[in-house]
């Protein structure tokens, strides 16, 4: 992912990492530590069971073992190396870095906003406070789980300044205690159900934990982490905020359970601090790693609570945050006063189209490589009422793009504009867009091999023999790699295989017939669509960067200059050796309620050009590049059925780290896959099982859901 992962990749390799670390060697047998020959208990070809880069736990408790050598001529040894030099940590906007322990881990941590740290018990509301924020509750109260409103209900004036109003009364009790300004962010009223919420932190989210250079396998995490090793925390979507308060709304003598715990550390059994509020008073903490905490679900009775969570003046709130209603299984009932609103309603009241006041977060003191690069930039109001002479001259100097992550769909694949976009030699040829298209970005658009360029109807694809069958091969091997219940891509019978190949076959010959092109079959997968749906996106191209008159546009200004006019420059994804795509209904419409499919015209864009709701059997085809920019809407109720289909020109190669790999986002639910790897072996399974009756009973999948979170532990899961 980053140059520092990739050195110790390298030190890793070469050994360099256990060269400085004797100790490690020295741990008791089979302690799981990474070691350059396997452990004596495990035969001499019996390799470790995980894989290189990860360790098991087994501190051996010298805690300098990577300290430099004492001697002159240990200092001069090839085996000793000097580390990488030591990122940056960003400060813009007022963040504070959490410390970093490179002996340990080569990232950087999180950062937060907050400080001071410490939880402060409060009396807060009265009883007409409460009175009138149970009556909103009830009024206005819905479950996320399965919402029975289509849209989140608009408070009347009334109402929204009764909610607004208790809301900053609890924020002016924060602002007393912790003696730093903070503004509100959103609050929530809900009552928490038999779930509760699990350990964690509100801003700051675990990422993965270490132990002197390496990172320790996932199912050792939690023991890791109780015995002392090295967390590592990343960015939360709410790390612009600062403090959190929760307030009872209801007479703990009321209900069993709904106790708000805080844990000295990530991983830790038993809490250090136990809250069951009064009526009316609630603890306020901050967001970060040192407030982890978590609610016992209620046993029985009727808990009642206010929550509210604050940021520091002046930090920008991102625009896919302002109207999100944070919610957990265990929130229950719950009526969400979100940033969206109070800007909408504050905006109102003064008379004025917004509340919110756009903030530069970087103060040009950041020396962070993200906010260097950030700073070559221009926004787009710069661009509108600049002197077009003076952009014209400036046209010719060529910023880098870059790829950080913010408000805009930014893959996370390293590689600046223009990578990875030149065809292989063999492939066919790609094709290029007009000349035009470079009057404002300096790079080339990435190549494809979808021509013509357009989305085609297939009446009737598949018969509802073929639906059956289908979904009789998902019924027996679905899985969600959001939490995988496998821990290898389950393997098919031959003739499961085969008729899974047979039916997606027939897709891909009618694709063929439709488009007037021979086409190959790469993958096909079928999927249960569940609430998350799919973000618009296009399938063999990933979005880059926005550009205008030779400047890359700012990453905040990205959707605002690309909807003025803007040029957005794609580059090459990994499946760039595909062409075409095909989404066909398994089930009926009235089957469900949401899941439309929805095209759009260029990216950015608010509202699509076609919507579409396919009749079972039948389907759609589309190119896969810039020009099928599409989505899919999450599933309100019920159950959408579809199988997809990827094909490619039948001389394009595939790359091998892709044969393997199970395509999958947060809203695919419950599928199955047909992998290249697939198509390739399973005809020589058959081939083998004939001969000798013995073969592998599954296809190994390359495919990992990036850095998950789950730890060894039920709580902490």
């Amino acid at each position: 992912k980053t140059f520092d992962d990739y050195a110790l990749f390298l030190r890793l390799l070469s050994g360099d990492v256990f060269d400085r670390a004797p100790s490690m060697l020295d741990a008791p047998v089979c302690s799981g530590v990474e070691e350059i020959e396997p452990p004596p208990c495990c035969p001499p070809d019996c390799p470790p069971d995980y894989p290189p880069g990860l360790s098991g736990w087994s501190p051996s408790g010298d805690s300098d073992s990577h300290a430099e050598p004492d001697s002159e001529d240990a200092r001069k040894s090839d085996e000793y190396k000097k580390p990488n030099p030591r990122p940056i940590p960003c400060t813009a906007g007022g963040k504070i870095p959490i410390e970093s322990d490179f002996d340990h881990c080569p990232l950087l941590q999180s950062f937060v906003r907050c400080g001071p740290h410490h939880r402060a018990e409060l009396e807060l509301l009265n009883k007409k406070d409460i009175a009138q924020l149970s009556d909103l509750w009830e009024r206005y109260r819905d479950d996320l789980s399965w919402p029975r409103f289509e849209k989140k209900p608009i408070f009347s004036p009334r109402d929204f300044d009764t909610f607004y109003g208790i809301a900053q009364k609890v924020v002016d009790a924060m602002v007393e205690e912790y003696k730093v300004p903070m503004v509100l962010d959103q609050a929530t009223i809900s009552n928490t159900n038999h779930i509760g919420h699990p350990p964690h932190a509100d801003n700051v989210q675990f990422d993965s934990v270490w132990w002197r250079g390496s990172r320790i396998r996932k199912e050792d995490e939690v023991q890791a982490a109780r015995d002392g090793a090295y967390v590592l925390w990343r960015n939360e979507k709410t790390s612009y905020r600062s403090y959190s308060c929760s307030v009872a709304l209801s007479d703990p003598d009321g209900y069993e359970g709904g106790e708000v715990q805080f844990f000295d550390k990530w991983a830790e059994k038993d809490p250090i601090a136990r809250y069951k509020c009064k009526e009316g008073c609630g603890v306020a903490f901050c967001g970060c790693h040192r407030n982890i905490h978590a609610v016992t679900g209620v046993k029985w009775g009727f808990r009642l609570v206010f929550l509210v969570w604050t940021r520091p003046p002046g930090v920008r709130v991102p625009e896919n945050q302002a109207h999100v209603c944070y919610f957990r299984p265990g929130t229950g009932l719950g009526v969400w006063l979100t940033t969206a609103d109070i800007r909408k309603c504050l905006a109102r009241k003064r008379g004025s189209r917004e509340a919110w006041v756009r903030v530069e977060e970087d103060d040009g003191s950041c020396q962070c490589e993200k906010c260097k690069a950030e700073r070559r930039k221009v926004s787009w109001k710069d661009c509108l009422s600049g002197d077009n002479a003076h952009f014209a001259s400036l046209a010719s100097t060529k910023s880098t793009p870059t790829t950080s992550a913010g408000n805009s769909p930014r893959p996370s694949a390293s590689g600046g504009a223009g990578d990875g976009s030149a065809a292989s030699d063999g492939s066919p040829r790609s094709q290029e867009f007009p000349q035009e298209a470079f009057r404002h970005c300096p790079y080339p658009p990435a190549k494809v091999l979808c021509n013509p360029h357009k989305r085609v109807q297939l009446k009737k694809v598949v018969s509802q023999a073929d639906i059956n069958r289908l979904y009789e091969i998902w019924e027996r091997h679905q899985d969600d790699l959001s939490r995988p219940w496998y821990k290898k891509k389950p393997s098919f019978s031959n003739k499961e295989f085969e008729e899974f190949r047979r039916i997606s076959q027939k897709v891909v010959d009618a694709m063929s017939r439709e488009l007037e092109q021979p086409l190959v079959l790469d993958q096909a997968a079928v999927n249960c669509t569940n609430h998350h749906g799919h973000p618009p996106h296009a399938d063999n191209v990933s979005f880059d960067s926005v550009w205008w008159k030779g400047q890359q546009i700012k990453e905040r200004d990205e959707v605002k200059a690309a909807q003025g006019g803007a040029e957005v420059h794609f580059k090459a994804s990994r499946t760039a050796y595909r062409n075409y795509s095909a989404t066909v209904a398994l089930s009926d419409p009235e089957e469900y309620g949401g899941g439309e499919l929805e095209f759009f015209n260029s990216w950015g864009e608010k509202d699509p050009v076609e919507q579409t709701r396919l009749r079972k059997g039948n389907g759609m085809a589309f190119c896969g590049c810039q020009q099928s920019i599409h989505a899919v809407r999450g599933v309100k109720w019920g159950f959408r059925f579809v199988l997809l289909v990827w094909t490619r020109p039948p001389s394009s190669e595939v790359p091998a780290d892709q044969k393997h790999v199970c395509y999958f986002r947060p809203g695919s639910g419950l599928s199955i896959w047909l992998t290249t790897a697939d198509l390739l072996n399973y005809p020589k399974i058959s081939q083998q099982k004939t001969k000798n009756k013995k073969s592998k009973t599954w296809v190994p999948v390359a495919h990992e859901v990036e850095e998950d979170t789950a730890a060894g532990d039920n709580q902490w899961k």
